[in-house]
């Protein structure tokens, strides 16, 4: 029992050395263990059985803090994301000579893969950015994007906006534009800072939801459609779009019913188009007409 006892704490001394964020020669492993050489190289072969990705760099060895054993331990007190880059950057601003700062530091650049200095301050910025956003939404207040880089202007201004929705697990943000007086979406990794202004919401009758329809097409209103679907024009919309089924009822034998909302008419014209002879359509005289504007204009070519 004594024997097992004391293996079972040189093990457990072993795997605190190769997590500890720093680099160990097989020698110094073998000290920690208490052992040679050849009994630590039939160790290490153990532990990769159990669960632990041992990496041998160069000469060095260490444990990856992504192993499915250390995993599966630390699920219980695991940190969100923004938790992470929360205590990473308060560290940042700790004394430097600090030895516990620096040791937290480099565990949690090591477990949460934060691989270079300019990876922290972009996490920290985003950090720093959606909680602003948040704060304003909370409070209802304009804000101000400083240095927003626009993709599609290729130009970097500020945006004076009134934020109201996040989107995409907080990677985008709906607000109302003050200048354009139009309701955008905002990449928050390209914000440079977030001023929240001392001035509350003015437009929020104006602010609108993004609607995705099922063809993948968004839009700030949503336009109802109602077709009659044959067996095959069926068979092909669950094909391409297997969510069209929530929206279809059928008829009779031979054929469905097909009511949904979408954003424009662009991606259901396309579907009928293709299978003109194969679809009714029951309502929306609005999408008649672009199906004929668009027909008239194939004629053209």
């Amino acid at each position: 029992m004594t024997n097992n006892r004391v293996r079972f704490e040189q093990w457990f001394d072993l795997i605190l050395t190769m997590i500890d964020g720093r680099e160990h020669t097989a020698k110094e492993l073998a000290e920690v263990l208490g052992t040679t050489l050849r009994n630590l190289y039939y160790v290490l072969k153990r532990m990769r059985n159990m669960g632990f990705n041992v990496v041998h760099d160069r000469t060095f060895y260490y444990i990856d803090p992504h192993s499915p054993f250390l995993r599966r331990i630390a699920t219980a007190i695991d940190f969100t994301e923004d938790e992470v880059v929360f205590l990473h950057g308060r560290l940042l601003g700790e004394d430097q000579d600090s030895p516990m700062a620096g040791a937290i530091k480099r565990k949690l650049e090591r477990f949460y893969n934060l691989t270079s200095q300019a990876d922290v301050h972009f996490r920290q910025r985003l950090y720093e950015n959606t909680s602003l956003l948040e704060q304003a939404m909370s409070d209802r207040q304009v804000v101000i994007l400083h240095d927003y880089s626009s993709p599609h202007s290729h130009s970097v201004s500020d945006r004076v906006v009134e934020p109201y929705l996040f989107y995409d697990n907080k990677a985008d943000i709906r607000a109302y534009e003050l200048k354009s007086r139009q309701n955008k979406t905002f990449k928050v990794a390209r914000i440079g800072a977030v001023e929240v202004v001392d001035t509350p919401w003015f437009n929020e009758h104006k602010h609108r939801e993004v609607f995705t329809d099922m063809f993948m097409f968004s839009g700030e209103n949503k336009i109802r459609i109602k077709l009659r679907l044959s067996i095959l024009a069926h068979h092909l919309m669950l094909e391409e779009h297997p969510r069209s089924a929530k929206f279809m009822t059928r008829d009779d034998d031979e054929h469905w019913f097909f009511e949904t909302d979408v954003a424009n008419y662009v991606g259901i014209s396309r579907f009928i188009l293709g299978l003109f002879d194969e679809i009714e359509i029951l309502e929306n005289d609005e999408l008649r007409r672009f199906l004929r504007s668009k027909i008239e204009r194939m004629k053209l070519r």
